[in-house]
């Protein structure tokens, strides 16, 4: 049978998707950056760093530091609109950055989703008859236990409260080492399973069905935290709390810990430097508004997280009030701000179960939207890279199911008996600290000096037109002022380290060895990869001038382009 005149099957490839409207990046990125750290480290550092001093340092740096960094990643990603790693191609020398934030990423989407666990398992409990860690009549309470009314009157050093026990003893349940790893925590494992198979349902079709649910998840517990607010202004004591959260201890200011305090968190809580940001402006429409979306996230999330401030300290000092006692004798630091001492002021109130459902409900939604962005942010990245699974029908699918349960199995160690401890090392070393201000610091200068600034500011003129004083700001930024801090952070990271501890516990020397390489593991790709394009180029060309050029980027005719499809066709078919 003659099949000759049979036309060539045709092979279409899938359009890159891309936001619905120009609302829906504003709100996924603001969902990004608003989550758990508005509610529990945000406050945390305001207590550690002088309250209103803090603030003050704090938001300074999200304009000096946070605006232009989002400027920069989200123009970079909507300029080239095909992925983290070819966006970074542009600059080949710098290419290992995407690689770094692409290994960051992933650790992070590894140790996030251990807090959701533990926010889940609260949650569900909230709805007991009689809140767990409001008495001291389970099984896995001590004789030293006391309840929080018995703790006006009698406390001391040798009892513990009864939240404390139920944190360290229940959910935990904490060996003595990082040595002693015990066993796995059922229910912890049970929750986790039920947490990645919702980041599986609500993610699985891509930004086309997870926008929509960040619509709920972002906007949702912004509600919730109003009403945890307008509650917690109420309270008995409420006013010593918010004097201490808001009067500025100026001394603070000329610590140097302090700044750098105020400076990492604004970057772990606005999310620069992971390349997340870089990814979601892939998907954005050439002439978008990034301006406009770069300030509105930062400024959010300020809003979010100093609103969430009145909260946690109206009730501390409610805490200091009903116990006659400091503030500072009520606060705990870490996560046992959320999980010990608000849930323990949080049963003191009617309608306890109510309160700490919406509390810890308010902690789930926040930390949700901000796991939904980083996995999408990895998936995507494979999904630009791979072009065998992009081509397959259910290559997303399957490769997402198959990502998301490795992910989940690299959780497993955190939720032993020791889990916590292997906790601490990934919160120390992945999110924050030295490695995320060295990406910082070299993408400004990849984008500023390597890729050059003049021709970059073409570029955002071709997006989004001359911004009036726009291109002087960032000249500057990016050139210098932006480098220089996060540049300064990094050497005072490096010159004050100082020994690994989980509250009195010391880890042992091989324990912050594996933290530091840890971090190293991602950095690495940096230098790595431009020592493999220095010794690439000079073996192909002999010389190092392509390592300066980039890929010249045109604004494209149709800026709908990607869903043209593409046909191998003969002659006659076209």
């Amino acid at each position: 049978m003659d099949l000759s005149h049979r036309k060539p099957k045709a092979i279409v490839r899938k359009a890159r998707p891309k936001w619905q409207t120009s609302w829906d990046f504003m709100v996924v990125a603001i969902g990004y950056a608003v989550g758990l750290g508005n509610v529990w480290r945000f406050p945390q550092m305001c207590f550690k760093y002088g309250g209103g001093a803090f603030l003050v340092a704090y938001l300074l740096f999200g304009i000096l530091v946070v605006v232009p960094l989002l400027v920069l990643e989200i123009s970079l990603g909507q300029k080239s609109r095909s992925g983290l790693v070819k966006s970074w191609s542009e600059i080949p020398i710098f290419k290992g950055i995407a690689f770094a934030q692409f290994v960051m990423m992933l650790m992070m989407d590894t140790m996030y989703p251990v807090l959701l666990v533990w926010c889940l398992k609260f949650f569900v409990k909230s709805f007991s008859a009689e809140l767990p860690w409001a008495n001291c009549n389970n099984e896995w309470n001590t004789a030293a236990c006391i309840t929080v009314e018995q703790m006006k009157h009698n406390a001391s050093n040798g009892t513990n409260s009864a939240a404390t026990e139920y944190w360290k003893r229940e959910v935990l349940n904490l060996t003595s080492s990082i040595e002693e790893r015990g066993s796995l925590k059922s229910d912890l494992v049970m929750y986790s399973c039920i947490l990645w198979l919702i980041f599986y349902l609500c993610t699985f079709r891509g930004i086309k069905t997870s926008t929509k649910i960040v619509y709920v998840t972002a906007t949702l517990p912004l509600l919730l935290i109003v009403v945890i607010t307008v509650r917690s202004l109420t309270l008995e004591g409420a006013w010593m709390g918010l004097t201490y959260y808001l009067t500025p201890r100026l001394e603070k200011l000329m610590e140097v810990s302090t700044w750098v305090g105020a400076c990492s968190q604004v970057m772990f809580s606005n999310g620069p430097a992971l390349g997340s940001m870089i990814v979601l402006g892939g998907f954005n429409d050439y002439h978008h508004n990034f301006w406009r979306d770069a300030f509105a996230i930062v400024i959010a999330n300020f809003f979010t997280s100093f609103t969430a401030g009145f909260a946690v300290f109206s009730t501390l000092g409610y805490m200091a009030t009903y116990q006659n006692t400091t503030i500072h004798e009520v606060a705990t630091s870490g996560p046992g701000l959320a999980f010990v001492t608000y849930p323990e002021a949080l049963s003191l109130l009617p309608l306890p179960q109510l309160w700490c459902a919406m509390f810890f409900l308010t902690l789930l939604l926040l930390g949700l939207d901000s796991q939904f962005v980083l996995l999408e942010a990895v998936v995507a990245i494979i999904m630009d890279n791979v072009r065998s699974i992009r081509e397959h029908r259910y290559g997303r699918h399957i490769a997402q199911f198959v990502l998301f349960v490795i992910l989940m199995l690299l959780g497993l160690p955190m939720f032993t008996q020791g889990g916590a401890y292997v906790f601490e090392i990934m919160s120390r070393y992945v999110g924050s600290g030295w490695c995320l201000f060295t990406i910082a610091t070299c993408e400004c200068v990849a984008v500023a000096w390597f890729y050059g600034f003049e021709r970059y500011w073409e570029d955002i003129v071709k997006m989004t037109g001359d911004r009036w004083g726009g291109r002087i700001w960032l000249k500057v930024s990016w050139r210098f002022v932006t480098p220089t801090i996060t540049a300064l952070i990094v050497i005072y990271y490096l010159s004050t380290i100082e020994p690994l501890r989980y509250q009195d516990y010391i880890y042992p020397r091989w324990a912050e060895v594996v933290g530091h390489l840890i971090s190293i593991s991602s950095i690495i790709f940096i230098p790595g990869y431009a020592l493999l394009t220095v010794l690439r180029t000079l073996k192909k060309e002999g010389k190092l001038t392509k390592l300066f050029r980039s890929i010249k980027t045109e604004e494209p005719e149709n800026v709908d382009q990607e869903n043209v499809q593409l046909k191998n066709c003969d002659s006659d078919s076209v």
